[in-house]
């Protein structure tokens, strides 16, 4: 067999483009710069990279914890859920005044097509506070112990829907343009770099006219600095560049988005303890398990699936408009 022959065997070895590869690369390209398109092979030079990503994509959502039923019920039997709100009412609250859920709830062929329950990702941020507080050591309750308070806020649902399978698909979809708007951001800081720069080039240039043979010399030196800065970051902004960046930077997901497993033990109060110190046979105190989602913003999200009654998220939505409406009069 020639080297020929080989080469072409090896390269109808590789996957075929399927439709999926080919829509996220489409979007990736429209995110990103449009321009990209005009790169001879740019699909190819991608697939591997868009391949990788979505694969990894997928890694991530299958092992968010979840579903998790979230309730009252399910606030005074499940730690967990005792945990991620203050009282049972904070979780109606978090669902009437939920913009995803009225329209979700609004929609003919989200909730009235499911089976009575929804499904979504919970996000929310996590936040520890010293206090002083009171504590049962022994048989002797003490006050003014320091202590520290492990509280969440800023709850928020998305990609809602009456099928799981469909949740975990669109959540897929959310982190893949996660990444590709992640890139997006650091490409827009890179024209802006550039820009600033030509500005500099631009306002040396000028003074350059009315500077004296003393100052020129070194005002000139500084403009062929500046003019090498620029060129380099206009070459780096090149539609080839940009496309063999994306391709990196996709080809390495978990630099840009990844799941941190972490664990904590708090008591009913929400106080956190220190698991290695305390009594074992404490039932008061439970270790929970999070998993905190990192993105490019080194931004910390608490995430899990949760799954949804419709009939209470109903009765939350018809409770803050009623309030709404007495707010208003």
């Amino acid at each position: 067999m020639g080297i020929f022959s080989y080469l072409t065997g090896w390269r109808n070895k590789q996957p075929a483009l399927g439709e999926a590869e080919r829509r996220a690369i489409g979007h990736a390209v429209a995110l990103v710069d449009p321009l990209l398109n005009t790169v001879s092979g740019y699909q190819r030079k991608l697939t591997g990279a868009v391949r990788h990503a979505l694969a990894y994509c997928d890694g991530l959502v299958a092992v968010m914890p979840g579903p998790i039923a979230i309730n009252a019920r399910a606030f005074a039997a499940d730690p967990l859920v005792h945990a991620l709100f203050a009282t049972a009412d904070d979780i109606a609250a978090m669902l009437g005044k939920s913009r995803a859920v009225r329209e979700f709830l609004g929609d003919p062929a989200g909730a009235l097509a499911g089976a009575g329950e929804f499904h979504a990702l919970l996000g929310m941020r996590r936040r520890e506070k010293n206090v002083m507080g009171m504590s049962l050591q022994g048989e002797i309750v003490r006050a003014d112990i320091p202590q520290k308070l492990l509280y969440f806020f800023d709850h928020t649902l998305r990609e809602l829907s009456a099928d799981l399978d469909e949740t975990r698909r669109r959540l897929r979809q959310a982190a893949f343009d996660s990444l590709v708007q992640g890139f997006a951001a650091q490409l827009a800081e890179m024209r802006g770099e550039r820009q600033k720069l030509h500005s500099e080039w631009d306002m040396l240039r000028a003074r350059l006219k009315t500077r004296t043979a003393d100052t020129h010399a070194r005002d000139r030196q500084s403009l062929e600095a500046l003019e090498q800065r620029l060129r380099l970051a206009t070459e780096a902004l090149a539609p080839e560049r940009v496309l063999n960046s994306l391709s990196d930077w996709l080809a390495a997901p978990e630099l840009h988005l990844h799941l941190d497993p972490t664990t904590a033990s708090v008591d009913r109060m929400g106080v956190l303890s220190d698991a290695t110190a305390r009594d074992t046979h404490d039932s008061l105190v439970s270790t929970l398990s999070f998993s905190e989602l990192i993105g490019r913003d080194r931004r910390h999200w608490i995430v899990l699936i949760v799954r949804i009654s419709c009939e209470e998220a109903l009765r939350a939505v018809q409770r803050q408009q009623e309030a709404n409406r007495y707010l208003v009069i």
